[in-house]
């Protein structure tokens, strides 16, 4: 193999086995990358978009994530006993659908991954309080790359490179199509509050994903090289203040994937700026969330939420403190997500104004 093409089949490599896959940082915007079982788990419906720039100075990588989740056999809202006119939905058992779609162009080659799937759940409900959740996923995985712009060793004549000078480099294709599969379970706990400004409720889930269960082929030179499968441990937490208007949300998130390994730990801490107005329902209540995620010798991730209703908006940065700073000069990657979905199974909604 001569250098340049082991140079080319490094740098494949390095740029993407080390975020292989999909690689938000508000992960929790992303749940059918993260794990299938999370398919409609906190919503009977809802849709999600995210978008992220990440490295723009060393032209890496720009990432978009589609989502649509919906959860079959929606459950009427229900009177609670201890609250007048105070309604919740009930944790609903049975299946959930979900659709995703990822898009990702890196580097000077054009690198391109597009992916499309389709995810299947089901959640059982073990009691009042705690869900147990399985789902499996599977689709396609389409991947492009566009060798013209690539410098090669051969082509530099007298140390002045020349793109007249054929690099000799030859690729068995340019473009390929392979399916995908994954599969995951979660559970989920949710205590509601004892009173409407209480504020005491707790809110846990822990997961754990299998994804690329099959190994897809991962190669533009004709080799047998694939893609490790991904193994992802996930957590999110919510602690309300008792009798204030904040709560923290703490998470945790680790994934493996052949010798590479990634942990992303961090905070929020959510403020309630209005709550919902209790007979009407025509004021919405309003959260306001600020939090700083670490990812492990990577990135320092500060986070901003704005929640209205059935609208969240999240926006985040990664601050590079890898040895890429060097030449990202910290700046990392920006990105935005929108969600918009009904209104969670565990909170309090007025029923007279519901649809």
């Amino acid at each position: 193999m001569r250098t340049s093409k082991l140079v080319f089949v490094l740098l494949i490599i390095a740029g993407n086995i080390a975020a292989q896959d999909i690689h938000f940082s508000q992960y929790n915007f992303s749940p059918l990358t993260l794990n299938p079982a999370m398919t409609s788990v906190y919503k009977d419906l809802q849709a999600t978009v995210n978008f992220k720039d990440q490295w723009r100075s060393v032209n890496a990588y720009r990432t978009a994530n589609a989502v649509f989740e919906m959860k079959l056999n929606q459950k009427k809202w229900t009177k609670l006993a201890r609250l007048t006119e105070q309604y919740k939905k009930k944790l609903v058992k049975g299946l959930a659908f979900g659709l995703n779609f990822f898009s990702d162009k890196a580097g000077d080659a054009s690198l391109k991954t597009n992916t499309v799937n389709f995810s299947i759940a089901y959640h059982n409900l073990l009691n009042e309080n705690n869900t147990l959740s399985a789902g499996i996923i599977g689709g396609i995985m389409q991947r492009s790359i566009s060798p013209d712009a690539l410098r090669w060793n051969s082509q530099y004549s007298v140390g002045i490179y020349d793109p007249n000078i054929n690099s000799g480099e030859t690729f068995s294709n340019l473009s390929s199509i392979v399916p995908d599969f994954g599969l995951g379970l979660m559970w989920s706990y949710g205590n509601d509050t004892k009173y409407a400004s209480a504020n005491d409720q707790r809110f846990a889930n822990a997961g754990v994903s299998v994804m690329h269960v099959n190994k897809p082929k991962y190669s533009f030179l004709g080799t047998d090289e694939r893609l490790y499968r991904k193994i992802t441990f996930h957590t999110n937490m919510m602690f309300g203040i008792k009798n204030s208007h904040y709560s923290i949300a703490p998470s945790a998130l680790v994934t493996v994937q052949g010798k590479q390994k990634e942990i992303t730990l961090g905070t929020f801490i959510k403020y309630k700026v209005r709550e919902e107005s209790k007979f009407t329902g025509i004021i919405k209540s309003s959260v306001i969330s600020l939090g700083c995620f670490y990812r492990n010798r990577d990135a320092i991730i500060p986070s901003l939420l704005l929640e209205m209703d059935k609208y969240t908006i999240g926006i985040s940065y990664d601050t590079n403190i890898s040895q890429l700073k060097a030449a990202t000069s910290g700046r990392g990657g920006f990105e935005i997500s929108l969600r918009i979905g009904s209104g969670s199974s565990f909170l309090y909604q007025n029923a007279k104004f519901r649809m």
